[in-house]
């Protein structure tokens, strides 16, 4: 076998083949014998009818193109791996001669990956994000506290903003009552604006037994009649005072695990506090690896763009149907048309590709370091998003061959990691405040009790198939199952 290449572009490449004629001579043999196992003869066993016969009965075509059929992906298989390709997508054949006496010439058209050097990971500056909690957002968050220890009592005045009345309602549209919008004895706190505005404003000053009537729009993400004119008919059942309890030690003690209000207060800073910055760390994440992105502009396979995009598409999908839902109204309650979405699709998977194509090639280069726990933590962190047991997601990788594609998100995310260690943060907390604040372990936190229970712990999860490390550790944070909706 003889083979060449020709450089299109970037990523795609021309493979020539030419098989010898003794090879495409095995291979039409090899289907006339396939094929005499599929046919009865008089006077011949089945499998023993000569090939003379079966191009008699079936024309010389036939195993012709059997022959072809079965040889072409072995003699292409040969060829891919003598030239040293990674094809990405199936190729574009043309069979030029596939002939006993002349043997075979076919081209190959071919999606590879780019060839390209990554930038240098290092000296990207950013601003660490906004992370301080001002003394407002914990008083936002006790008066959530607040509301929540509120007593209701029923009243015998008329409503005002801040109280809580229990109405009936209908709505018509056009004249027509809408069924899915009909409620009784719903508790609405006036002021909300939880229906429209206007009911806000037309319930202030009604008592227990009033009824009236208004006009308004329905809200734009109203199904089916999001934005149109309609009339909703009210009846007040009964107005109701809420009293919120006084911000003291005593309501610490009821609301809280804490004894004082200033350690609830301290709590909650500090929860705020370390909400904030783990979000920081996330788009501080996001920031770094954009700007990395930016230093290099390679060209992407319009397959792994495809294959991406019809994944995020088939995506909604999905989410659909587990909520009962088509994707058209599904992508509607989320504000998108099919052609925006398809679009943003388009947009992500671009975004996704030039990601994945990066990052791989800069791992390569710097070669993260990978060892068996990492593998045990990436199924740990399959089974909490899944809610399956981890042995469940170890032989789902096994089954379904998809551990390569499990190591090569290790490998991309350590690779991330790299690029942030690297980069020039401005601002942002301390390790001191990290450790504080449980986002950081302490290097000089070790006590006996630890060595203990690490001593004392079970092995950790074994993947089919694989030795076990001993060292390995189980914990790890979301993921989704291969292969899995």
């Amino acid at each position: 076998m003889k083979t060449s290449t020709e450089t299109i572009d970037p990523v795609q490449v021309k493979l020539t083949v030419e098989v010898e004629p003794k090879r495409v001579k095995q291979a039409f043999d090899r289907a006339a014998r396939e094929l005499a196992k599929q046919v009865d003869l008089p006077g011949f066993r089945k499998g023993k009818v000569p090939r003379r016969l079966l191009e008699q009965r079936f024309g010389s075509g036939v195993i012709a193109q059997t022959a072809m059929e079965d040889a072409l992906s072995d003699y292409y298989a040969e060829a891919v791996q003598a030239e040293d390709l990674q094809p990405i997508a199936q190729p574009e054949v043309d069979v030029e001669t596939f002939d006993e006496a002349e043997g075979c010439v076919f081209t190959a058209t071919v999606q590879v990956r780019p060839a390209f050097d990554p930038p240098d990971h290092t000296g990207i500056s950013v601003t660490f994000p906004e992370w301080d909690v001002d003394d407002a957002e914990v008083e936002q968050q006790l008066e959530s506290m607040r509301e929540r220890f509120a007593e209701v009592d029923e009243v015998e005045r008329p409503a005002g903003v801040g109280d809580l009345v229990t109405i009936d309602l209908e709505v018509e549209v056009g004249g027509t009552k809408l069924e899915d919008a009909t409620v009784e004895d719903a508790l609405y706190e006036v002021g909300s604006e939880g229906v429209t505005p206007k009911l806000d404003e037309e319930v202030v000053g009604k008592e227990a037994g009033d009824t009236f009537t208004y006009e308004d729009e329905l809200p734009e993400e109203y199904p089916d009649h999001g934005g149109e004119a309609a009339t909703f008919h009210v009846t007040v059942k009964d107005v109701r005072e809420k009293t919120l309890p006084a911000l003291d030690d005593d309501f610490a003690t009821s609301a809280s695990e804490f004894d004082t209000i200033d350690q609830l207060r301290a709590d909650l800073e500090r929860s705020l506090t370390r909400r904030k910055v783990e979000q920081a760390q996330h788009e501080l994440r996001g920031r770094i690896l954009e700007a990395y992105l930016a230093r290099v502009d390679v060209p992407l396979p319009p397959a792994m763009v495809d294959t991406e995009k019809t994944n995020r598409l088939h995506e909604v999908e999905h989410q659909a149907e587990r909520f009962g839902m088509s994707a058209e109204q599904l992508l509607e309650a989320q504000g998108l048309s099919p052609e925006e979405h398809e679009e943003q699709a388009e947009e992500q998977a671009t975004s996704s590709v030039k990601a994945q194509l990066v990052l791989d090639a800069l791992a390569t280069r710097i070669e993260p370091d990978l060892a068996p726990a990492d593998i045990d933590q990436e199924i740990v962190r399959h089974a909490q998003a899944n809610g399956v047991a981890p042995d469940e997601i170890a032989r789902i990788v096994q089954e379904q061959g998809s551990l390569p594609a499990l190591i090569g998100d290790i490998v991309r995310r350590k690779t991330i990691d790299a690029v942030v260690a690297a980069a020039d943060i401005e601002g942002g907390p301390s390790d001191e405040e990290l450790i504080e604040l449980g986002l950081l372990e302490d290097p000089d936190a070790t006590t006996d009790d630890d060595t203990a229970a690490a001593e004392d712990a079970g092995p950790g999860l074994i993947v089919p198939g694989r030795e076990q490390d001993p060292d390995e550790d189980d914990d790890a944070p979301e993921l989704i199952v291969p292969g899995r909706d």
